[in-house]
């Protein structure tokens, strides 16, 4: 339950610090993750390929349903 927890704070953290980077700059960004105790790699790969962010949330083959 705390690791769940913990994760869910990092993701919003993330998301916020991608938010900071599109509107202030990646400074900023970085600055709100080292703040919240989240690694700065994520965002600068998010920063790198944004269009490959959503391609790894789909699931890569469809279920059997």
């Amino acid at each position: 339950m705390i690791q769940r927890r913990t994760d869910e704070q990092s993701a919003l953290a993330t998301e916020y610090a991608l938010f900071l980077a599109e509107t202030r700059g990646v400074k900023a960004g970085l600055v709100y993750l080292e703040s919240c105790n989240v690694s700065s790699e994520i965002l600068l790969r998010v920063m790198q390929d944004p269009a490959a962010r959503r391609s790894r949330e789909r699931r890569q083959w469809k279920r059997n349903d």
